[in-house]
């Protein structure tokens, strides 16, 4: 029996293995989606406990990672929405690192990184996300975001010019991209 299976018949072991295995997943998600450590610990929480409610909703073991996933972007979307205001107010809006890291050179690169994640639209995020820094494929990617895989490659183009274009103005990044040529 399956982990996915043995959730649905309550077992409370079984849960705990699933938000074990899970939560820095989501946490990761919705960091990568554009919030910052607090709203992603609460937005990790609100999606695992989505889970639990709708776990009847997930087809197979192997689906619960995108069924999270889509649940996670719709929960990240809904705070993103509620914050409307940090925006506009200059209250908390530094970011800080949301990962351990090794030094203050990782923590920086990362900051950087998710600066120019949070400037692109949700779309091209997502692609990029999943793709460049999840390594799914396209038509993995396709499948979860229930897309055409053209429309995907389409996004990655578009997602990794932009991406592009705002890290080149950035002062604290490296020196090229991986998936540029060397």
């Amino acid at each position: 029996m399956s982990l996915l299976d043995r959730c649905k018949t309550g077992s409370d072991a079984a849960w705990e293995i699933f938000f074990s295995e899970w939560a820095p997943q989501v946490y990761r998600w919705a960091v990568l989606l554009g919030l910052g450590a607090s709203d992603a610990e609460d937005a990790a929480q609100d999606v695992l406990a989505t889970a639990a409610r709708r776990i009847d909703t997930c087809e197979s073991q192997l689906a619960v990672r995108s069924w999270l996933f889509q649940i996670t972007r719709r929960i990240v979307a809904n705070v993103r929405r509620s914050r409307w205001w940090r925006r506009i107010l200059p209250i908390g809006s530094t970011m800080e690192p949301a990962f351990e890291h090794q030094d203050s050179a990782d923590a920086e690169q990362e900051l950087a990184i998710r600066h120019c994640l949070n400037q692109l639209p949700t779309q091209l995020t997502e692609i990029l996300v999943l793709i460049e820094i999840e390594g799914l494929t396209r038509r993995e990617t396709a499948e979860l975001l229930e897309l055409p895989e053209g429309t995907v490659a389409s996004r990655l183009r578009q997602a990794k010019v932009e991406f592009k274009r705002r890290w080149d103005r950035s002062p604290r990044r490296p020196t090229r991209l991986s998936w540029e040529e060397p």
